[in-house]
């Protein structure tokens, strides 16, 4: 299934890691981009089975959507599964926040 990648998310991504590498000046450049890789990677395996996990739980604004929610790299990232105009399925990857943020 084919997966869409909010912008959203990736602001999110690099705000994060930005921030956590000014804070820790022990944080590489090099493991963030690795890190980021990794992130991005899971988030297109969702295509292969997005019903494996359950909606949100915690977060309103995710719940009132209808969100489902899976967790990578301490990343908690909401996730709808949509039909386009063809009807066929696809992943739309809404919003995500590093678990020392996740409320």
């Amino acid at each position: 299934m084919r997966v869409i990648i909010d912008d959203r998310v990736t602001r999110n991504f690099d705000a994060f890691y930005n921030a956590a590498m000014e804070r820790h000046i022990s944080l590489s450049e090099e493991t963030v981009m690795k890190k980021k890789s990794r992130l991005i990677e899971s988030l297109k395996s969702l295509g292969d089975m997005p019903v494996l996990y359950d909606k949100a739980r915690l977060k309103k604004e995710w719940m009132s959507a209808g969100w489902r929610e899976f967790i990578c790299e301490d990343f908690h990232v909401a996730y709808e599964i949509c039909t386009d105009e063809n009807d066929e399925d696809y992943v739309w990857v809404r919003d995500a926040e590093h678990s020392l943020l996740y409320h």
